[in-house]
């Protein structure tokens, strides 16, 4: 965009492809701006955060009663640090789209890192604010991943936006023992450890469950899950990332049209 064009008054800024660009537009959706939410911040060491056991294990490959058991726990001071910082983020991008006057955010991206250490927190988001031809404006933006004929299709059946979900949860699983310490071949290839399996079930069960509690009576759309492995001082930390759209039910299902026949293949 060239500086002459972006001084007019009706100039904005948008994230979308053409594709999707065009398929706001035939929903009645005008693209007003770019907006974003950012959120940078240090998060204090592992150890203070409060971790507690849900079973315990026997060692993988050994017997309990001659090595020491592990633990599988969680860590959800850690996920909750997180899912703050998210939500500050998050108010920040909504702040700006209320600002211009938009109705929504489609396409809203989500990225999550650690900018320097593993105990630094940094959290974007951003996507483009429309308004809606011809409605007031709610008393805060909607908000979607979904942007293009994904959005439509969901109006189309009946469904409109409600918000962005985001949650996570960590399992951490302090093994009883390390195998790598008792020779090669005591663990014949493909076995199974049942503990890291829990724990990965643990992970990815807690962030669904909780975003279906935060969901009231909404439904969880276009969702996306991320599951992170690590390991460090005798224990594997699992997280387990959730991102999804919240829609809601607005009418029921237009009936399919009866077909007609327009051409007979009879003799």
């Amino acid at each position: 965009m060239t500086p002459d064009a972006a001084a007019q008054p009706n100039a904005f800024d948008s994230g979308l492809t053409i594709p999707d660009f065009v398929a706001c537009l035939s929903m009645g959706l005008q693209p007003v701006g770019l907006v974003q939410g950012f959120y940078c911040g240090q998060i204090s060491g592992w150890s203070s955060y409060s971790t507690y056991a849900v079973t315990t294990y026997p060692c993988a490959c050994y017997e309990q009663t001659v090595h020491n058991t592990g633990w599988l726990g969680r860590v959800d001071a850690l996920d909750s640090a997180w899912r703050s910082a998210h939500q500050v983020a998050l108010e920040r991008m909504l702040k700006e789209a209320a600002d211009i006057g938009a109705h929504g955010v489609v396409g809203v991206t989500t990225e999550m890192n650690h900018p320097t250490n593993d105990k630094s927190c940094e959290v974007h988001l951003y996507g483009t604010a429309v308004v809606v031809e011809g409605a007031a404006a709610p008393a805060q933006p909607w908000t979607t991943q979904l942007a293009g004929h994904k959005l439509a299709k969901l109006i189309e059946i009946g469904f409109v936006p409600s918000a962005v979900a985001y949650t996570r949860c960590t399992a951490v699983l302090v093994e009883g023992c390390n195998m790598e310490y008792y020779g090669s071949g005591r663990c014949g290839t493909g076995y199974v450890i049942i503990p890291l399996k829990e724990a990965h079930e643990l992970a990815r069960a807690g962030a669904i469950d909780a975003v279906r509690r935060a969901s009231g009576d909404a439904s969880l759309y276009d969702v996306r899950l991320q599951v992170h492995e690590s390991e460090g001082s005798g224990s594997t930390y699992i997280t387990c990332s959730l991102l999804g759209s919240l829609v809601r039910r607005v009418r029921g299902t237009l009936p399919l049209a009866t077909p007609i026949s327009t051409v007979s293949l009879g003799s």
